[in-house]
Parts: structure tokens; sequence; C-alpha cells
């Protein structure tokens, strides 16, 4: 189980949105790249456009889930980018687009 603290300067997200770092299905982009700090940072963003409050919610605690059951040795900074479509997503399937992130399948 991995514990996270919040993303939140804009520089913290500018230094994650690099194509080298991306993985980009079903509408949803993942940022990976690991960090020096005591821990690893989560920072989660959907638009507001076509989705409610409830569902955006609902997203964001199927993420942070799928990331708790990831199984990180090394502290990441992960930074995710949802989309109308993949505010669908169940739980299994965002934890299966997160694991074949290149970062994660070599650990």
């Amino acid at each position: 189980m991995v514990s996270f603290t919040a993303l939140n300067t804009r520089q913290h997200f500018n230094n994650l949105k690099k194509d080298e770092n991306a993985i980009k299905a079903n509408g949803l982009r993942v940022y990976l790249k690991l960090n020096n700090l005591e821990n690893s940072r989560l920072g989660i963003n959907i638009s507001s456009k076509g989705i409610n409050a409830v569902n955006r919610n609902k997203f964001k605690r199927r993420i942070k889930e799928a990331v708790r059951d990831l199984e990180i040795k090394d502290n990441m900074d992960i930074y995710i980018i949802g989309s109308i479509q993949s505010s669908k997503m169940s739980l299994k399937d965002i934890t299966k687009i997160l694991k074949s992130h290149p970062e994660l399948v070599n650990k």
C-alpha cells in the first residue's frame, strides 16, 4: 500500500507533463516520474465540462484507490488527467492502465 501527498504547485505539474513520462489510454493520461522525496505525490485533474461533481469525485476516489493498490518501492510523482470518457472507467480498468506504465513495468 502506497501513501501519498498532493502535488500542489504549477511547477510540480509542469515538470511531470512531458511525453517521455506519459501514457495515454481510453481518455486517461498518466504521467509518472521518480522523485527524491520521502513519499510519493499524487495529482488528479478532471474537466468539469460534461461531468457533474458527483461523478468527478467518484472518479477521483477510484484513482486514489488504484494508486494505493500499486506496489511501488520507489517514491514517485504521479499525475493523472481524466476526460469524460475516462470518468466512466471501472477501478479494474484504471489499475490495469496504471500498471502498464513503463516506469512501473520495470520495477
